[in-house]
């Protein structure tokens, strides 16, 4: 709404300076018996294009306003995305303990993502070989993690890696 606001001040400040423009190119329209009407035309065509443009651009914004919240809401910011890839890296390069601390520093940013916990039970059970480290984040995540099916999920994950 703020964008529209915004959008609809700025549209008022440019009307005010282009409506003198819009004037002036009005009245130069006007049929005047002179002699060098053709290049009055052409100024009068000037004065109209010049207030055009300066209104163009805020009336562009203000319809425009409605249709970018589509393409970039403004509450895109608000999640938090976190980037799982480049753990991923650090696993594929050989560096657990590395990796694990990043899996570790995305708990507080999204405590309830149960994703997180599944991989790092899979990382210190599988490839680390400490089980330890994976009833941590079993037991953490179920303290964390709200949703009943999450916590199923959860549980399942660990059953099957204490199986092994």
């Amino acid at each position: 709404m703020d964008d529209r606001k915004e959008s609809l001040k700025y549209l008022l400040r440019q009307f005010l300076f282009a409506l003198p423009l819009f004037g002036v190119g009005i009245y130069l329209l006007l049929p005047i018996p002179v002699e060098a009407e053709k290049p009055i035309k052409m100024l009068s065509a000037f004065f109209l294009l010049l207030g055009a443009l300066l209104i163009g651009k805020p009336i562009a914004a203000l319809f425009s306003s409605s249709a970018s919240s589509i393409l970039f809401p403004a509450t895109a910011g608000r999640e938090v995305m976190l980037v799982f890839s480049i753990p991923e890296g650090k696993i594929i390069a050989g560096k657990y303990e590395e990796a694990l601390a990043l899996y570790l520093e995305m708990i507080p940013l999204d405590p309830e993502r149960l994703e997180i916990y599944m991989r790092i039970m899979d990382l210190a059970a599988y490839k680390m070989k400490q089980p330890e480290t994976a009833r941590e984040a079993f037991c953490t995540g179920l303290k964390n993690i709200k949703d009943i099916e999450d916590r199923q999920t959860l549980a399942g994950q660990y059953k099957r890696i204490t199986e092994v």
